[in-house]
């Protein structure tokens, strides 16, 4: 939330004034002098006048320890953050153990994007006088620009527990809480803050955007209001109701993204909102360039800084490009749409992938060199890679997809490995059925915010009791239970491989979805792999930005998407798919194909080896 300021005592630290010899201490030749001249500047609003009478004062007496506090505190209060830095680093040589110079020069570490050093200097602080709740909370703020939000929580509880009034900290651990979709507890704590501080619009905005995380929009628009009444130009705010009223289907809900950008243009929030809204248009070109926002608010992978510079679209022939994953499998598969083209114009390309991608991605980009990903831990602050160039992989649409036009029309750009695909088909060729059609039900990151976007299988009745098709299980996490009770409810056979990790073997289940005639799917990586092999995808869901304006996802040329109509529940769109899946069931049938797209190879039949997975039913 917010930082606490510990405060320089105005009259100086070891004395004060109102003496008798005050008129000769306000001499101007004299430190002490210019001292209290520059404290009656002060207390008359005239910082700049205060800031002229203590530089005098340093420079009259430079060994004097309340005169560098007076001007540290006083260049800080005006924002002056390198001349307040200096100053309490020199107040700090004269005093190594003011604790409150080291707490002030912390957080002028962290104004400056030196979280490191901020994070030193407050433990330094902490370590002269550990009872100081303000200092805590701050040391907390520091913790979590490091994305140590473990230890920063840790900060923000100590300083409860040495003032359980102290708002900033009830504000940022309920801001924790939101950020790991706890929304409720977030909710608890951020009203606990807001009855200590009612006015603070900041906290208002973060109850917000909880209360939108738990579906209670209307209640969220309130909050986003309250928070606009006290701080119209809170960027943060303004950007939460701007999604509120969007999941409410509110006409004219990205004035308030632009608001955002007058209101804050550097706001990274605002303008990747705005980013998305203009690619959901078609408006690309726009929307590529507030899309590169994606790091800074938040709402990807950590930022890397490489020893090179990154690729801005100049030609790349003859140059080497280092392309880096970001974000979830899901958004890799997507992207990597566009390594094909970045091969054909760079001299050599590197391509990182996830490490449970690497023997796909080696095999679809022979050309390239596919490296894992390595871990977090260990990397250097600035990476050196053997490439000219470096682009996230993101940001490769940007200057390869400019246009509609520019999405090439091949079926696919993942390719599965040939012997396991042939494995796979002689699994599959005892099940029968006139489609085999794989599913999945939800993504791995189900927070409370996107729940609303999935349905669970037991809600799939009508898709199930299609008739002539047999189902394959694709949902990678622990489902069995659900799918024992969806058996037993809609009496059809969900088979599944035995022995074949649907999380971690990528390429057996690139296998296994290359033998099925159709997918169905929502927004998960299961979806996003199938279009990526060609395989015929159904998708099921909301729209969102990847279909840039279009009908289609222009990415996957396999792939139909179902969307609810306004007013509808997301359980229409899966109706209309069991209709179309009858329907295709019956024209296979009647014609004697196999699958709604092209049809497969013959499977020859041999007999299953004894060490391969097999199919079994729950």
């Amino acid at each position: 939330m917010t930082d606490h300021h510990d405060s320089v005592p105005e009259a100086g630290r070891r004395g004060g004034h109102g003496s008798p010899w005050e008129a000769v201490l306000y001499d101007p030749a004299r430190a002490e002098g210019t001292f209290l001249l520059g404290l009656a500047a002060a207390r008359l609003g005239r910082p700049e006048a205060a800031m002229r009478w203590f530089r005098r004062t340093v420079r009259l007496q430079p060994g004097w320890a309340d005169g560098w506090a007076a001007l540290a505190d006083a260049s800080r209060r005006s924002g002056r953050w390198r001349e307040a830095a200096t100053a309490y680093a020199t107040l700090l040589a004269l005093s190594p153990a003011d604790g409150a110079a080291l707490a002030n020069l912390a957080m002028l570490e962290r104004v400056a994007g030196n979280p490191r050093a901020a994070v030193r200097r407050f433990t330094r602080a902490l370590a002269l006088d550990s009872g100081q709740a303000g200092t805590w909370n701050n040391l907390g703020n520091a913790l979590r620009d490091l994305g140590a939000t473990a230890q920063a929580a840790a900060a923000w509880r100590t300083a409860l527990v040495l003032d359980p009034r102290q708002a900033d900290a009830l504000g940022n651990l309920g801001g924790a809480r939101r950020d790991q979709d706890r929304f409720a507890e977030a909710g608890l704590l951020l009203r606990r803050a807001l009855a200590l501080a009612p006015q603070h619009a900041a906290l208002h905005g973060v109850l917000a955007y909880a209360l939108s995380g738990e579906g209670r929009l209307e209640e969220a628009e309130r909050a986003c209001r309250r928070a606009l009444v006290s701080a119209p130009a809170l960027a943060d705010s303004l950007c939460t109701l701007g999604l509120v009223q969007q999941r409410r289907g509110t006409a004219g809900a990205l004035r308030w993204f632009d608001r955002a950008m007058v209101a804050a243009p550097g706001h990274p929030l605002a303008r990747f909102n705005r980013g998305l809204a203009d690619l959901e248009g078609g408006a690309l070109t726009d929307g590529w360039a507030q899309y590169a926002c994606r790091f800074a608010a938040g709402r990807a992978g950590r930022e890397r800084r490489f020893s090179i510079p990154e690729w801005r679209g100049e030609p790349l022939a003859g140059k080497s490009l280092f392309i880096w994953r970001e974000q979830g499998v899901g958004d890799e598969f997507l992207f990597a749409s566009c390594y094909a083209d970045a091969v054909r114009q760079a001299g050599r390309v590197v391509i990182e992938c996830e490490p449970r991608l690497l023997p796909l991605f080696a095999r679809s980009f022979p050309k390239a060199i596919v490296r894992a990903e390595q871990p977090l831990r260990g990397r250097a602050l600035v990476e050196t890679v053997d490439c000219d160039l470096h682009i996230p992989a993101g940001s490769l649409p940007r200057y390869l997809r400019g246009g509609l036009a520019d999405f090439p029309p091949r079926s696919s750009w993942l390719f599965p490995d040939p012997a396991r695909v042939l494995e796979r088909r002689q699994q599959l060729d005892g099940i029968g059925g006139d489609l085999r059609v794989g599913i999945a039900w939800r993504s791995q990151l189900m927070t409370v915010e996107r729940q609303w976007a999935y349905l669970p299988l037991g809600e799939w009745g009508p898709v199930l009791g299609a008739p002539g098709v047999t189902f394959v299980n694709l949902q990678y996490d622990d489902c069995e239970a659900e799918i024992q009770r969806a058996e037993a409810r809609f009496g059809v056979p969900i088979y599944e491989l035995e022995r074949l990790d649907l999380k971690s073997d990528f390429e057996g289940t690139a296998a296994l979805t290359a033998n099925l005639d159709l997918v169905i799917a929502p927004a998960n990586s299961v979806a996003e792999l199938a279009g990526a092999l060609g395989v015929p995808v159904w998708r099921f869901g909301a729209r969102d930005w990847t279909h840039l304006g279009s009908g289609v996802r222009p990415w996957y040329p396999s792939m139909r998407v179902f969307h609810p109509r306004a007013g509808e529940p997301l359980s229409a769109a899966l109706g209309r798919i069991a209709a179309e899946l009858r329907r295709a069931a019956a024209l296979a049938r009647r014609a004697g194909t196999e699958a709604p797209g092209p049809r497969l190879p013959a499977r020859p039949a041999r007999r299953v080896h004894s060490q391969a997975p097999s199919l079994r039913r729950h």
